[in-house]
This record gives structure tokens, sequence and C-alpha cells, in this order.
């Protein structure tokens, strides 16, 4: 069999994340998964595709989703369905991480990426089943000219995995498998092709191309003799490497850790994420059992997840600073001394256009049931807003056209979160805070969805339209406050914690130079480092910040001190990280 490079191995360039939760496994019965739409060059903002009705003859323009390059048209569907994000107002949800894989089966002959499929599809199919024929049937009429990807398709019954990959200079069309996720199982990808073996003959739980196999052994990936039953799609199209494991799967496995039946998951599979055992039988299971019940919320908190208290967690070595923060800045693989060096690839990370939770609840009306909660950039402080899968405008400030990539504005909920999370980035102490609030912010919405819903289903009864509107108008307060609670926040963190200080109030009685002169004088207090850090300075500078005696005017020396403390009341330290930390849920 041939070798071939494969495309991605150091370069992740849409390096999402989904964690799934099937009805069986989650707290209330419908099915939730999450999204990350990890890329540098991504803007945040919430798509939507109205409703329509079409002639016969229309066309479709297809445009790339990565690049925005003009790759041709298709013919219009004469009926396509509302969408709000990556959710229809059917309750199908779609979502992706890139895999690479075989860099020879990518660009393609054809007009259709992965992004344009996905949306497509969306305004097309009403079920998951619906949507997997979609795929398939666009893919072989108009070609596949992405990489290879893993999608998400779910609707309130049932969740699916589908893998996929083009056939590059060969054939026109892609390869795909898709595997349906057992109820009472969670799941997830992370830019890693997931699915190995796969059943031949069970159609309830597993689809795949006629050629999926037959094609590997003309391009000479599988052997023409090599039993059927063997084959396996990720180690053929997508073999395990070690970014495939230490910078993708990694962000599974910490969330199979997290929430696993087996009390052993973690440390199991700890030597392969670690890129220490690659081989194809060391990997993870596609899907676990979990030990609870698992909520849309609980899985926002998922992800926030930096590998606290794993064997990955990166907030106490050198690059962490002296806040201990898991960020770090690019490349996210480095060289030194001619050796190739990793940053891990965290569930939250500061490369997110946008995230989103859907969850599909098949007991309401389905431009109801379905609930895409949807926030902007990292989704470590992201405030995940609800929106319905019926509603028929998108909020001002989640808009395209509200600012871009390259023009800030403080209308943008975008650039609200970025404000905010690129404060906390080298300020890690005060990471908890805002992810407190955040979440504080979440559980308001969810009590809040309960009354305006129950009225909604009232309306619904006899005005859809009006139902809909109703929940529209909500959506749209809702998103436009949090987008500027989100930059009050900002001006509360930098008069908090400007300049290196921690800034508050002295209380009721703090003079204010009689109303002029700035006014109110505040408490401030040096932000110190922890004990840890001020022990590896010394060890890297000895002596240089020594200070010695003064025996000649020791009483001097404290005078000098208090003179350059002047306004300072005290020293602030941040409690340290703990080794054991966990995941903020």
């Amino acid at each position: 069999m041939r070798t071939f490079l494969l495309a991605g191995l150091f370069g992740l360039v849409d390096a999402c994340t989904n964690l799934i939760v099937t009805k069986g496994a989650s707290a209330d019965g419908s099915s939730i998964f999450s999204y990350t739409a990890d890329s540098g060059s991504l803007y945040g903002t919430l798509g939507h595709y109205p409703a329509g009705k079409h002639p016969a003859g229309s066309r479709r323009k297809i445009y790339d989703w990565d690049s925005g390059r003009y790759l041709g048209e298709i013919e219009e569907a004469s009926e396509t369905y509302n969408v709000i994000g990556n959710l229809n107002e059917h309750g199908l949800a779609i979502g992706e991480t890139t895999f690479g894989g075989n860099e020879t089966l990518t660009g393609g002959e054809g007009v259709m990426d992965y992004g344009s499929l996905i949306w497509v599809t969306l305004q097309r199919a009403k079920t998951a089943r619906e949507a997997i024929a979609t795929f398939a049937n666009l893919t072989q009429k108009y070609g596949y000219v992405s990489e290879g990807e893993s999608f998400t398709i779910a609707d309130s019954g049932e969740t699916w995995i589908l893998e996929m990959i083009g056939k590059g200079k060969y054939e026109k069309g892609a390869v795909w498998v898709a595997v349906r996720v057992p109820d009472g199982y969670v799941s997830g990808h992370a830019n890693q092709a997931r699915i190995q073996q796969f059943p031949l003959d069970d159609p309830e739980n597993c689809v795949y191309a006629p050629d999926v196999i037959s094609f590997a052994v003309k391009v000479g990936l599988w052997g023409k003799s090599a039993p059927h039953e063997q084959f396996s799609f990720s180690d053929v199209y997508d073999p395990i490497t070690f970014s495939g494991a230490r910078q993708s799967d990694a962000r599974v496995w910490s969330f199979f850790s997290a929430v696993a039946e087996d009390a052993g998951f973690e440390k199991a599979y700890e030597g392969y994420v670690l890129g220490k055992n690659l081989t194809a039988k060391s990997r993870m299971p596609l899907y676990i059992k979990p030990k609870a019940k698992i909520s849309a919320l609980e899985v926002m908190g998922h992800m926030r997840n930096h590998y606290e208290g794993t064997a990955l967690d990166s907030r106490f070595d050198v690059g962490a600073g002296s806040s201990a923060t898991p960020f770090r800045t690019r490349p996210i693989v480095w060289k030194h001394s001619n050796t190739s060096y990793v940053n891990e690839r965290t569930v939250g990370t500061q490369q997110a256009g946008w995230n989103f939770v859907a969850q599909l609840r098949g007991h309401l009306p389905a431009p109801i049931g379905g609930l895409l909660w949807f926030g902007l950039d990292d989704a470590t402080f992201s405030v995940h807003v609800p929106f319905h899968g019926g509603l028929t405008r998108v909020p001002h400030s989640f808009a395209d056209g509200t600012g871009d990539a390259l023009s800030f504005s403080t209308q943008s909920a975008f650039w609200a979160f970025n404000t905010v999370a690129n404060f906390v980035y080298p300020r890690w102490m005060v990471a908890p805070e805002v992810i407190k609030r955040a979440q504080a912010t979440e559980e308001a919405f969810v009590k809040a969805l309960e009354a305006e819903e129950q009225h909604a289903l009232e309306l619904f009864k006899t005005s859809p339209a009006t139902a809909l509107e109703y929940l529209t108008s909500a959506a749209e307060a809702r998103a436009d406050n949090v987008t500027r609670a989100e930059f009050a926040l900002f001006g509360e963190l930098m008069v908090k914690y400007r300049d290196g200080f921690r800034i508050s109030s002295a209380g009721p009685g703090a003079p204010d130079h009689g109303g002029s002169e700035g006014g109110i004088v505040p408490k401030v207090e040096e932000i110190g480092y922890s004990a840890k850090w001020y022990d590896r300075i010394v060890k890297d500078t000895g002596d240089h910040y020594k200070m010695t005696d003064d025996k000649t005017h020791p009483d001097l020396v404290a005078s000098k001190v208090r003179a350059l403390n002047k306004g300072i009341s005290g020293t602030w330290v941040p409690e340290a990280p703990s080794e054991n930390g966990v995941i903020i849920v």
C-alpha cells in the first residue's frame, strides 16, 4: 500500500470541538451537543437563512466558508427552511470538526465545501437521517472540495457522527460513513477521525458510501484481498499521529474522563493522549456510558475545560506565567534546537470565533423545541444566549455587518467578549469570577425561558407566527443586553485590576477631596506573585534583586519603601491554583 503525507499533521486550521450527549444520557431527555468554531480568521456572528419558496430553475451561489472564494452554483430547492446558526426550524442541528486526513484526497473537483454542505442541508432536511441522505446526494452530484471532516448530525430523537473525505484528483465526490451514537451514551470528536471498524449490514445504526472501501482499494490505501469487516475508516483515511492524539483526541478524552461511568477511564487512556502509545488498538472508544445524566448547562461547563487536574494541565510550567494561565500564544507547534514541541490544545480556546450548545427537545413544537445556546469567542468566557430554531431575526449585536474582523465595534457581541477574554488571559486569577458570572447569567436564562416558552406555547396554539415573533423579540432584547453587560464587565475589570493593582472601595467613609481633585480615594492593593513564582524568580536570578542590609540608616530604608508605596494599602496575593484543580461547572 502507498504512503501519503497527512494534511493537518502540524496545522489544524479549523481546530473545532464537538461534545455529544444523546437524549438518553441527558438530564431532560433532549439531544445535546456542543460546537466551537475555532479558527483565527473567524469573526463570530449568528447567521440566519429565512425560510423561502423558490421558482423552478433557481440557482444558488456557493462560496467556500473558510476562504470566501466563489466555488460555483447549484440548483436551489423549491422550498428551504428557516435556519438560525446551525439549527433549523425542524429541530435539526449540525456541527463539525476538521480532521484533514490524507492530503491527496483534498481539493477535489466540485462545488460543495464543508460549510456550505452544512447550511444547504439545514435548509433542505428535517431529520438527522434526511440530512445524511442530503449530504450524500449533494457531494455525489456537485463534488466535495474540502479536507476530511467529522460532522455531528442530530435531531430530538437521535445523534449521528458522519465522517467524510473527498476523492482528490481521482474522482468527483466523497467517501463517508455515518454511525448512530447509541441512546444513553456520550461521544465527541475534535480534529481526528474517530470511526474505526463499522457494521456493514446494520442500516438502522450505520450507513456509508457504497465505495467507501473499494475507493480505498483503488488508490492503494487498503489491500484488495483484505477482509472488509476489518476496514477502519479512520485508520485508513486519517491514521493516528502524535497531533491526532495529543492535540485532538485529548479534548474528547478530557470530556470522557470527567463524565465516564468507568472511574479508570482517564488513566487508561492517558498514555495515548500524551502521544506515547499510538497504535490503532490503543485508541479510545467512539462512545462511552456516562456515570450520570448531563444537562445543557453542564455541557457549557465542559466547553470551558483546559485539562485542569490532568496530565495535560499546563498551569504550572514557566509558560503559564505568574498568574498560572493555561493560555498560550501561538504557534501551537514550535521548535527549539531543531526539536518540535507543542502547546496543549484545549476545548476552551482563544481562537474561537463562536460556539454553541444545541439542545433539541422533542416534547415541544419543533420551532420552539430546538434551542441553540450561542456564544461568541472563547467558550471559556462566553455567555451562552438561547435562540429558538423558529426565530425570524438575528439581534443587531450578533448579526453580520455589526463590526468585522478588522473593524472594532462597541455594538458587536464578538468584540465585547474578546475585550474581556483578552484582558483575562494574562490575569488568570480573574478567570473564576468572570466564569462564575457567565454561569449565573446562563442559569438565569434557563429560568426565564420557562415562563417565555409557556407563554409562547399558548400563542402557538392559535398563531405560530405570533408565538415566534414573541420569542424573536425576547431573544433580540436578551442578546443585546448581554452585549452591553459584557462591555460593562470589561469596564469593571479595567477599574478593578488596572496597572497591576487590585482597586476597590475604601468604604462609605473614604476621603473624596471634597468632591474635587480626582474625587474618591480608593483602596489600592498590589497584586503579588505566589510563593512558587517568587521561588522561580530567585532560582533564575540569584542575588540580582536581593536587598542588601543597610545597617547605617535602617530607619531610612523603611521610610524609602513607604515613599515608593505611596497610596498602596497592602498586597493582595491571589490563591494559587490547586494541583488537582477541576473544571468550574
